[in-house]
């Protein structure tokens, strides 16, 4: 019995799909292109592994690059407000300081209120004696004066070479028409404060009191101090003097006091323009 072949072409019938073969142009495209996108994918991960490899080298430390970074903007700040700091400290006096006073500043009244002696002694161990002085120094118009050292002298008859005592007061502020009362206390003879007086010296004192209970002085001092006018500031040397300070012993013969008291001193002063530096 002879066999047949039937051929069966896939019907449209409801729920079957027909495919046909896609043309052999159209499948060398797609190959093509499915090749493509694969060595795209593969070029672009090995670009992508490479550079992460170069940009984080094995010294890169990123926390402490920015510790680095906090400390110098503190640094930073520390210094700007020092700054700041000394120009409002100086500028006021660096802009008084481009002016300069049109004259000579004016010194203060320096007024020696009373002078007494103690225990004045003379012989051959040499001078013995404690002075206790009082003075005022006033401010008479300028803006504000800064005594930062005032030294006192204290010599025998109107020669400054003959000294007898020393002694220093503390610094001080005087604004204009203020005053400053000052209490002193010098003395001679004392181990504390040992003084070198001459024989001869010690000798014609002596016999000076004598003669008539009384002996004669001279005060000296020497104040250096910086002036603060409107516009300008200045160092100032001052060299307040006065002699014939005539003191009289009384009957026990060891202690006097002054004769004449509230004496003006007289006060030359020099002065040059202030420097910071």
């Amino acid at each position: 019995m002879a066999s047949s072949s039937t051929k069966v072409e896939p019907q449209n019938e409801k729920g079957h799909v027909k495919f046909l073969p896609l043309p052999q142009s159209e499948t060398e495209n797609h190959n093509i292109n499915d090749d493509h996108l694969e060595d795209l994918s593969l070029s672009i991960s090995m670009e992508s592994t490479t550079a992460r490899i170069i940009n984080i080298p094995d010294y890169y430390f990123p926390e402490e690059i920015l510790n680095a970074r906090t400390q110098t903007c503190e640094i930073a700040q520390d210094l700007l407000g020092f700054i700041v700091l000394i120009l409002l400290i100086f500028l006021p006096l660096y802009l008084r300081h481009l002016g300069s006073p049109h004259e000579d500043p004016i010194p203060p009244i320096v007024t020696l209120n009373s002078m007494y002696i103690y225990n004045f002694t003379t012989g051959k161990e040499g001078l013995g004696a404690t002075w206790d002085a009082k003075f005022t120094i006033k401010n008479a118009n300028v803006s504000s004066i800064y005594f930062r050292r005032v030294d006192f002298t204290i010599f025998y008859k109107q020669n400054p070479e003959h000294v007898l005592s020393l002694a220093s007061s503390f610094p001080f502020y005087l604004d204009q028409e203020e005053d400053m009362k000052l209490h002193v206390n010098f003395t001679t003879g004392l181990e504390d404060n040992e003084l070198f007086v001459e024989n001869e010296l010690v000798e014609e004192i002596g016999k000076d009191k004598d003669k008539d209970g009384s002996l004669s002085f001279g005060m000296q001092m020497k104040i250096q101090a910086i002036y603060y006018g409107e516009t300008w500031v200045s160092d100032v040397t001052m060299t307040p003097h006065c002699e014939d300070l005539r003191v009289q012993f009384l009957t026990s013969k060891d202690s006097g006091r002054l004769i004449n008291p509230n004496r003006n001193l007289s006060v030359p002063i020099e002065w040059k323009p202030f420097s910071f530096f």
